[in-house]
């Protein structure tokens, strides 16, 4: 089976970031994650 991989744009920064097609759902580049995490923990505490 062939992997293929989908082009994207993070949604914080704008950056292209390529994922694999499993991934798609992906909406923030791996630079801008942890930062999302953080925002999202502090909001849920």
């Amino acid at each position: 089976m062939i992997d293929y991989k989908i082009v994207k744009f993070c949604r914080l920064c704008r950056k292209r970031f390529v994922v694999h097609k499993v991934d798609a759902k992906k909406n923030y580049c791996d630079e801008c994650q942890p930062k999302i995490n953080k925002q999202n923990y502090k909001q849920n505490y």
